[in-house]
C-alpha cells in the first residue's frame, strides 16, 4: 500500500465514530450502526451496545462480527467513490471492573465523550473486536486488502 492509501485510511479511522456493524441472526446477515473507538495498536475495535440490542443477542450465539467504516457521503461526490474499510473479527464480552474494561472504557471515552451516560446503565456492556483482517477501498480501482499484523503497523502514536 503507498503511504497516500495508508494516510487515508487511518485519517478514516481516527476521524469516524460510528461504523455499520454485521451481525448474525438465524443464519441471516443483521446490519446495524454502533458508535466505535480503536486502540492504540490498531488491534481492538471497542463498541458499548445495550445487551436488550439485536446485534447483542446476536452476537451471544455466534461472536464473528464485522465493522464497516465508510467515509460521509457529500452531494457533490459519486458514492462509489467514498472510502471505506472492511473489517472482520470476533467480538468478546469484557468484564467490568477489569484493567482491561478501564483502559478500553478511557479509550472509547476519548472518541465517544457523548456516551458517559450509557456506561452507568446496568445493560450496556462493552465489548472489543479482535481484528482478523480488513480490506480498505481508498476509491475507485484503489482496494488493498489488509492483515492484522500490517494494520498494527499503521498507527505511529
Amino acid at each position: 500500500m503507498d503511504n497516500d492509501s495508508k494516510e487515508l485510511l487511518i485519517k478514516l479511522i481516527e476521524n469516524s465514530k460510528i461504523g455499520s456493524l454485521g451481525t448474525c441472526n438465524n443464519n441471516q446477515p443483521f446490519v446495524s450502526m454502533v458508535a466505535f473507538s480503536i486502540n492504540d495498536n490498531y488491534s481492538e475495535i471497542y463498541i458499548l451496545i445495550s445487551q436488550l440490542a439485536k446485534h447483542s443477542k446476536n452476537i451471544a450465539v455466534n461472536n464473528k462480527i464485522s465493522l464497516m467504516i465508510c467515509q460521509p457521503e457529500t452531494e457533490a461526490e459519486n458514492p462509489q467513490t467514498l472510502t471505506r474499510f472492511s473489517i472482520t473479527g470476533t467480538a468478546h464480552l469484557i468484564e467490568k471492573n477489569t484493567e482491561d474494561y478501564i483502559s478500553a472504557k478511557n479509550n472509547y471515552l476519548i472518541k465517544n465523550s457523548s456516551a458517559v451516560m450509557y456506561f452507568s446503565l446496568g445493560d450496556f456492556n462493552l465489548y472489543k473486536m479482535k481484528i482478523d483482517k480488513g480490506r480498505f477501498v481508498a476509491g475507485f480501482a484503489k482496494t488493498f486488502n489488509i492483515s492484522k499484523e500490517s494494520l498494527k503497523t499503521f498507527k505511529n502514536k
